[in-house]
């Protein structure tokens, strides 16, 4: 089970915010390359780069980026706004090891399609985010009327390389994850899953690791220092 700290971006900085709401954020670090690098030091393998400007369509962080993948010798997916092919390309030549992708998945999900055949599956997962147990996109501002358990489904016959479900109500809010959906999509499709929100202490990395999840995303527990990642890859190492 592999253990993935959050760098989530905003107007250059390294934010958190709660229930995806931009106007609850707290800045952690005026330069993000410093949360990358302490995640290094203490063993990652995998850092999740979030643009959260790009996912509001309020702007961009692809200098940040760029500059943190070439700083930072691990695999980094990135996620938010990325809507085209040329997007996807141009992450990936920047050197990061995959894109997410979350708003096309439910409004062009042929883009989906056409970039596990161009880049390969391995390069392209998927973001479900629930927000009141519905799929939610653009930024978290709008709700698809398609079950996510649907949704899953149709992503996996895209051959796409795996899925990140987060629930949006409990992100940032350190009051636990939210168990029953990554149970729900594990048992139902076949490609990895990786859950994200709400991950408050270790106990949490145990009772998700239960759901044979493939991975855990972190980043508020972190950032306040509720447990270090040390220990939680520990806890991974032995989850299953």
């Amino acid at each position: 089970m592999l253990i993935i700290p959050a760098v989530d971006l905003m107007e250059g900085k390294c934010v958190r915010l709660i229930q995806g709401d931009p106007d609850k954020r707290k800045i952690y670090y005026d330069d993000p390359l410093e949360a990358a690098e302490l995640f290094l030091e203490q063993g990652a393998e995998m850092i999740h780069l979030v643009d959260l400007d790009a996912a509001m369509m309020r702007g961009d962080n692809t200098k940040v980026i760029e500059r943190i993948i070439k700083r930072i010798p691990l695999k980094i997916q990135v996620a938010g706004g990325i809507r085209g092919l040329n997007k996807i390309e141009s992450i990936l030549k920047i050197g990061a090891y995959r894109v997410v992708l979350g708003t096309v998945c439910i409004k062009n999900p042929e883009i989906v399609e056409e970039a596990t055949k161009k880049f390969g599956s391995q390069k392209i997962i998927a973001a479900i985010d629930l927000l009141g147990g519905v799929p939610a996109f653009h930024g978290w501002k709008e709700k698809s009327t398609m079950d996510y358990i649907d949704l899953a489904r149709s992503l996996e016959q895209t051959n796409i390389g795996g899925i990140i479900v987060t629930c949006v109500d409990v992100d940032g809010t350190l009051s636990g994850p939210s168990l029953d959906e990554v149970s729900k999509l594990k048992e139902i499709v076949n490609i990895p899953i990786i859950a994200s929100g709400g991950i408050k202490e270790l106990k949490d990395i145990r009772r998700l690791s239960q759901t044979q999840v493939d991975g855990i995303i972190i980043g508020k527990a972190l950032y306040e220092e509720k447990f270090n990642l040390i220990d939680a890859l520990r806890i991974a190492e032995n989850a299953f």
